[in-house]
């Protein structure tokens, strides 16, 4: 068991390195971090471990936590992304579509 914990201080470790050089410009690596505690210890758990760190779901920014949650659908129509399942509407394309302006 000790290993496992040792494993995850060392990737963990790994991710503070890599966040500091990604949001450090922008101002949000203390709250990068907080969610990569959570992230840690919520694998812990999935494995039937004590979590490592102190941090909690309610420690993350709600803003992060809402786009990670299931317990709601959200979809951005615009970008086609979300967590629930939206059916797209499409159409064949026809020869027409491309004559735009061609008057």
């Amino acid at each position: 068991r000790e290993w496992m914990y040792d494993l995850l201080y060392t990737l963990y470790e790994n991710e503070e390195g890599y966040t500091e050089s990604l949001y450090d410009g922008v101002g949000w690596t203390e709250e990068v971090k907080t969610f990569l505690r959570y992230n840690a210890n919520k694998a812990l758990m999935n494995l039937g471990q004590d979590p490592l760190f102190p941090d909690s779901a309610d420690d993350v920014n709600p803003i992060v936590m809402n786009g990670i949650s299931t317990g709601t659908s959200n979809h951005d129509f615009f970008s086609q992304v979300g967590n629930g399942y939206l059916l797209g509407e499409v159409e064949a394309m026809q020869d027409d579509d491309y004559n735009y302006g061609l008057d």
